[in-house]
């Protein structure tokens, strides 16, 4: 029987995940260029902890997207 439960969620198009993924890798990266940029003018002071982090987190938060449909 084909269930809602033991349904596979259908997979999109191998080139609309790529782009969805680079979509959702960039809009991540934005925001996080955008808050380091706030902190900076705000606070007059460069959170230094925190460049590594904008920049793995964009990487991290696309794979896990991915993965939604594997």
């Amino acid at each position: 029987m084909n269930t809602p439960s033991t349904r596979k969620r259908k997979r999109p198009p191998t080139w609309l995940l790529n782009l969805m993924t680079a979509l959702v890798g960039i809009a991540t990266l934005g925001l996080g260029v955008g808050w380091l940029i706030y902190s900076w003018k705000v606070d007059l002071e460069v959170p230094y902890f925190a460049i590594p982090l904008v920049l793995c987190v964009p990487v991290i938060v696309a794979v896990a997207f991915r993965n939604i449909w594997d």
